[in-house]
């Protein structure tokens, strides 16, 4: 699509630096854009290939909504409290106000399985925890 999207738009630069003026229904009844119609072909012939170079992002985007895996709650191994929440939220966003213990960016910290520790999550030793 990036290849293109450039063999289709930067020789239209050309054109334009060549006196082709722009919205002309039959750019061949102009002696001097006469010339300049196998550009006018490439251009063409590249948007064609623009436009079926979407077919696999359409197919991909579709069958991801609706066939694709689900993605889990945190996938991002996030410590913020938007990851807490269902998707999409409801009204007001958290069932239950939550607790915050600690400031958003918590990572890598002792005694915790995971990279992460989630704000809503105690520490296992707050002494630990520098608050941002």
């Amino acid at each position: 699509m990036f290849m293109f999207f450039n063999l289709t738009f930067f020789p239209m630069h050309n054109l334009g630096l060549n006196g082709m003026m722009r919205r002309i229904a039959d750019p061949t009844v102009y002696d001097h854009l006469r010339s300049q119609q196998p550009l006018q072909i490439f251009i063409t012939l590249s948007a064609f290939g623009l436009g079926l170079s979407t077919i696999p992002f359409f197919v991909n985007f579709f069958y991801s909504m609706f066939k694709g895996p689900k993605a889990p709650k945190n996938p991002w191994n996030s410590a913020t409290l938007e990851w807490t929440v269902p998707s999409p939220p409801g009204h007001g966003n958290f069932a239950v106000t939550p607790t915050v213990y600690h400031g958003p960016y918590e990572y890598s910290v002792p005694g915790m399985q995971q990279d992460f520790l989630p704000q809503n999550q105690p520490a296992p030793d707050t002494a630990q925890l520098t608050v941002h």
